[in-house]
């Protein structure tokens, strides 16, 4: 059963996904190179940036420019709506 995490808007965070995650979000990503992804941060730590995926065998540019978008890790965070402030609009009372 897969969790929020590989519902959530097609996006996964690699440094917490499991092999089901991982392999359920990314394009042309199985479970084989799922389980590559998860040794490659349990060996060398949390993953920065997704260009750090390039040194796990079997991924490649292509592979990682079709998955940009959907990978989060510790320095990519998914985009979030900016908040108006309350209380602030056009009207003259407020300026």
């Amino acid at each position: 059963m897969l969790s929020a995490i590989a519902l959530a808007g097609d996006t996964v965070d690699v440094n917490v996904a499991d092999v089901d995650e991982l392999s359920a979000v990314l394009i042309g990503i199985g479970p084989a190179k799922a389980e590559k992804i998860i040794a490659f941060r349990e060996a060398f730590g949390p993953i920065q940036t997704p260009e750090e995926l390039l040194a796990v065998k079997g991924i490649g540019r292509k592979t990682l420019e079709k998955n940009r978008s959907r990978i989060i890790t510790l320095l990519i965070k998914p985009q979030t709506a900016i908040k108006q402030p309350v209380g602030l609009d056009d009207t003259p009372a407020n300026h």
